[in-house]
This record gives structure tokens, sequence and C-alpha cells, in this order.
């Protein structure tokens, strides 16, 4: 470890770090609602004397205001050779009893610890050490704390129009992994329509919702086993439908989710699409089955030997952790970044099987190490 990287992490306020991280889980701010924990970052920065700028997000059909908005912070030399981002936001609360903000002992309880508040706490700790040692930048550094990417990522597609960066580190929760690969996500509707009959009689009607779960029962038996790829993760996330009392169903509606290896196109998963139902079809002639894609994300491969993953792997060799890269199974807004040019690696405290259920919790000691993490990956992309 070189003088002026111990100089920096010396600067680490830990104390200051874990009460930051509860501050900002405490403020309930889901997507369309970030401002009160951007409000607490952007506090912190204040007090350290820390200057940054908001950038205006407008709601979809609503005109551009500063209710809504990143946080960006710039240092050193523009433009910048490293972007740090992470998002404010999160899903909304399932039960405010069983997620509200609780420690105990290491483990800090509450929505949004770990998806990804813990993330955005520790690189604001590792700026305010930066600032706070003189050690100046020679390479441009640039972190955004973005808004909206629980929904489809418009804080970041509004920072992508006017800022970039060769490298990208986005702190989503890996367990402090370096996820250099991403999955892609398809999101579909599924839409059946029979023939309305009366209960007593299903025989002369055809049932919407038995031809849904016939073809959802298919993509699900498949999914794991697909022709074109090790496996698709294949999720139902709602279904609904029906006709009233004593009728069979006319219609039926579900909505799934799809993430696929990084490899797989779109055109495959359509396919794949098409396939299954054909075979729902087969066993229920007399219903309609229809499927629309709503979103897709392209997954990517980074090269193992990129040149510009260097700084990173130099990282986690001082923070004295290992360098074995992995692909990020969840989506993030890391395919937007790869589209515009940059090399994006997903990395941050807490571990995504937590994220988004009534349990999500973050190792503190992970996010101090994190913290740390971080410092040595803007000492390594910036200073040395």
């Amino acid at each position: 470890m070189t003088e002026d990287l111990n100089t920096i992490l010396e600067r680490l306020d830990e104390q200051g770090l874990i009460d930051l991280l509860t501050e900002a889980v405490e403020q309930y701010s889901p997507s369309f609602a970030e401002e009160p924990a951007m409000e607490v970052f952007a506090a912190r920065l204040r007090e350290s004397g820390i200057s940054y700028l908001r950038q205006p997000v407008a709601e979809a059909g609503a005109p551009v205001g500063d209710h809504r908005a990143n946080l960006i912070i710039e240092l050193g030399p523009q433009p910048s050779s490293l972007m740090w981002v992470g998002h404010v936001d999160t899903v909304p609360i399932i039960d405010e009893e069983e997620q509200r903000t609780h420690r105990e002992g290491d483990i800090l309880h509450g929505l949004g610890t770990a998806d990804m508040k813990s993330g955005c706490a520790a690189i604001v700790a590792a700026v305010v050490a930066i600032a706070q040692s003189g050690i100046e930048l020679k390479r441009g550094l640039t972190v955004a704390l973005v808004v909206g990417e629980e929904e489809y990522g418009d804080g970041s597609e509004a920072l992508l129009e006017t800022r970039s960066a060769p490298l990208t580190v986005i702190g989503e929760p890996t367990d402090l992994l370096a996820c250099v690969d991403h999955y892609g996500y398809y999101e579909c509707r599924l839409m059946a329509r029979g023939t309305r009959a009366h209960a007593a009689l299903p025989e002369i009607g055809a049932s919407a919702i038995h031809a849904m779960l016939e073809w959802m029962r298919h993509i699900l038996e498949a999914g794991g086993e697909t022709y074109f790829a090790q496996g698709l993760s294949v999720n139902t996330r709602e279904i609904r439908g029906g006709a009233g009392l004593f009728m069979v169903a006319e219609q039926c509606e579900a909505v799934i989710d799809i993430h696929a290896p990084p490899t797989v196109p779109i055109d495959m998963i359509n396919q794949f699409m098409h396939e299954t139902r054909a075979k729902a079809v087969a066993t229920h002639p007399g219903c309609e089955l229809e499927y629309e894609n709503l979103y897709w994300a392209p997954g990517y491969n980074n090269a193992p030997e990129e040149p510009l993953l260097g700084p990173l792997h130099r990282a986690f060799d001082v923070a004295g952790l290992q360098w074995h890269p992995v692909a990020f199974r969840s989506h993030s807004d890391g395919n937007l970044f790869y589209q515009k040019g940059s090399v994006p690696v997903i990395c941050g405290p807490g571990r995504l099987e937590v994220a988004h259920t009534r349990a999500e919790h973050v190792s503190l000691q992970q996010t101090l190490q994190a913290a740390r993490l971080y410092t040595a990956m803007i000492y390594e992309a910036c200073v040395r």
C-alpha cells in the first residue's frame, strides 16, 4: 500500500459511515420519491465542504423540475476516467414493522440497506476521505447518486445524456464480488382469451385461465432446459383473470420476468415464447394466446483481458479481496452504460438474495470494507 493511499484510508470515518447509512435507510425513498434519502447524502457532502450539483430528472409526462434530481460529484480534471453510480430509490415497503430500521450487532436491517444505500454511503465516505486527505486526483472522477433505477433507469438515462467515463462501477449488492458480465432482462405480458360458458357446463366453453396455466407450465419447465442457454431465470410476477360468479373465465393475463445469460439475444427468447405458446395452444385449441415484450435490456460480456479493469483488479489486491469476476444475474443500469461504450462493473456490499425481501439487511463491516475498496479503486484509477 502506498503512502498516499494509506493517508486517504486513515481519513475514513467508520462511525460516520454507519451513522450516514442508518439515517439514509430511515428515510423512505421509493422510486419517484427519492428526495428524503438524497438529502441525507447531500447534507453529509455540504458538511464536508464538497461541492456537488443536482441534475433534474423529469417524471414521465411532467415538466423538468428540481423536485427530483440526481446528485453528481466531480473531482479532478475532467472528463472523468472513472464513474461510480448508485441509486437511492427502493422498491415499495412491504410491511412497515417488519422492515423498520434496526441494528442487531454487525447487521443493519431495513428497506434499502443492501439495495443499495449501503453502497451509496460507502462511496460518499470514500469521497469525503479523499477530499480531507488533500491528495490531488491526476485523472477525473464522477460519482452519481441517481433516481429511478427500480423502475426503468430514468436517472441513469439522464446522467448519460451529459456524462460518461471509460470505466463505470455500479454499487449494486454483489457481496463485494466483481461482476464484469451481466445477464439480460426480458419483461413480458401473456394474454389468453377463451369462450365464456356457465360454470356447470365448462365443456362448452374454453377457459382462458386453464390455457394460461398450461402456457406457464411449459415456460417454467422449459426455462431451465433451453437449447440455447444454460438456463433462464423465469419469475411469474403476476397472474389475473376470471369472469365473475358461475362462469368459465374468458380472459386471463400474466406478467413474467426472464433473466437470461449474457450471450442470449432477444430473438432467442422470443422464439422460446413462441414455442411454449404453440405447445399450450395444441392442448387448448379453443383459446387464443398472445404475448407482448414490455422491456428488454440486453446482457453483456467484458473481455477478461480488458485493460480498463486493471485499476479495479489492483484495488481488490490492496483491499485484501480476491479478484474472481462473475456475472451479475439481476437487472441493473449496467446495460445502459455498456451501450454508451463504457466498461461497467457491478460491485457493492450486501447480498442480492435479501434485496426486495422483508428481511433485507447488510453487514456494517462489509459496508466499511466497501468504503475501503471504493477508496482504493479511486486511487488506482485517478491518482496512481
